[in-house]
């Protein structure tokens, strides 16, 4: 085969671990009650910075726990050896990071936040598991393999002072779009199966890390969902399936 033949290709699917810390702010009113900044600790093994980094975040009299959330998740994610690692986002009063490679658990993934020069915070230590890493793992029996379909929307923008007579456009939403494979399909295989395989992925809506190889110098990485499985089981052939799986947000091509 040639060194870009589609023989070599691959896929691999794992879970990244998902963690949060619950802001609480002091007292009856649950606001900050004095501006200043509020101390946020990622720790991790394995992170840049030593894998402790503290982060100042500036908060504003009368922010509510919400509110807090989403300005700390916006500083974290500004660090770059915090960023190269874990993403950070707010739900609600809940300050959530997910890092960036499906793995096994990392058992030293702590958030910590305390007063700086702020009062309101209410110290935490502790953060909460929210979706346990597996390492990722090659599909197995895959023949075939088409995708993602990358596409750019665009807009006519043209009008009546337009200075030729062709059609204008600007771009605008990037369209990732779907992966979709064939698999001889072994029901009991672990990376098929409703256990832990794509069945299981799609069954239960599992937030999940593909890694698509090309040749050994091209791969390609995004998050997304099992949103298709459809077996096949003609007389005389092999029992088989088609899978879809649906990407979202950026994927990295590299």
């Amino acid at each position: 085969m040639a060194k870009y033949a589609g023989f070599d290709a691959e896929l691999f699917v794992g879970t990244q671990e998902t963690f949060y810390a619950t802001i609480v702010l002091a007292g009856p009113t649950e606001l900050i009650t004095v501006a200043g900044d509020g101390t946020f600790a990622t720790i991790c093994t394995g992170m840049g910075g030593g894998g402790d980094i503290d982060t100042s975040v500036a908060l504003a009299e009368d922010d509510n726990a919400a509110e807090v959330a989403r300005k700390a998740a916006i500083e974290l994610n500004l660090d770059a050896d915090i960023s190269a690692f874990m993403t950070f986002y707010a739900v609600g009063n809940l300050l959530y990071c997910r890092l960036i490679e499906a793995a096994a658990p990392n058992a030293s993934l702590e958030l910590e936040f305390i007063d700086d020069t702020c009062t309101g915070l209410s110290a935490d230590a502790t953060g909460t598991s929210d979706v346990t890493g597996v390492a990722e793992v090659e599909v197995a029996q895959v023949t075939n393999i088409s995708g993602p379909g990358l596409a750019v929307d665009t807009e006519d923008v043209t009008t009546h002072d337009s200075t030729a007579a062709y059609e204008e456009v600007v771009a605008t939403i990037i369209r990732s779009g779907e992966v979709t494979l064939d698999i001889v399909y072994d029901p009991a295989d672990g990376t098929h199966d409703a256990a832990t395989g794509l069945l299981y992925r799609l069954e239960d809506q599992i937030y999940s890390f593909f890694k698509l190889i090309f040749s050994e110098d091209t791969e390609w990485e995004s998050s997304g969902y099992v949103v298709g499985f459809e077996p096949g089981s003609p007389v005389g052939g092999a029992l088989t399936a088609s899978v879809k799986l649906k990407i979202t947000g950026q994927p990295l091509l590299a």
